[in-house]
């Protein structure tokens, strides 16, 4: 059945919109319907996964002690506190019977120099994927799991925020001095 409805959006894309107008015009109210049927599943969605960003949001600030973390208006959660700037990027993929179905985190270099700067570690230690390279920035997949394990999101966000704590110029450890 999906391949009829997959087949049904090719049909319009090919369709010159002069061709399509009689058809809109006729049928304009079972469009709006599925229209307002897809916002209904969209929302659904978002809804979802913007919950789960922000209950992994407050666990993550509490798992490194660090309230630096955002939650991108629930579309994603990042923390961008790194010195030289690299940024630590997650989010869910939904699929049809999950809205939370794979959780990937990725690593951005926003400027060709922060690249040069962790290439070489970050390469040495997270080998499963290459860097894509857009423009001036670089992505790097650093990990996938299904997205309702949340312990191993929870881990590995930690371990990626660890990791390049270590490679940064920033000090994360508290002062010993007292004030």
């Amino acid at each position: 059945m999906t391949d009829h409805y997959t087949e049904l959006l090719h049909t319009f894309e090919q369709t010159p919109m002069e061709d399509l107008a009689c058809y809109f015009h006729d049928n304009a109210e079972s469009i709006d319907s599925l229209i307002q049927l897809y916002e209904a599943y969209n929302k659904h969605v978002m809804n979802a996964q913007a919950k789960r960003i922000r209950e992994l949001r407050k666990s993550i600030c509490q798992l490194t002690e660090d309230d630096a973390w955002s939650d991108m208006e629930g579309l994603e959660i990042s923390y961008n506190d790194f010195e030289p700037r690299i940024y630590i990027q997650a989010g869910f993929t939904s699929n049809a019977a999950d809205p939370l179905a794979t959780f990937s985190i990725h690593i951005l270099a926003p400027t060709v120099q922060a690249w040069n700067h962790y290439e070489d570690r970050l390469l040495d230690h997270y080998t499963a994927q290459e860097p894509l390279i857009i423009g001036n920035k670089t992505i790097l997949q650093v990990f996938t799991v299904p997205g309702q394990q949340q312990e191993q999101v929870l881990k590995a966000l930690q371990e990626v925020y660890l990791f390049l704590s270590s490679l940064t110029f920033r000090n994360f450890f508290p002062s010993l001095t007292s004030h």
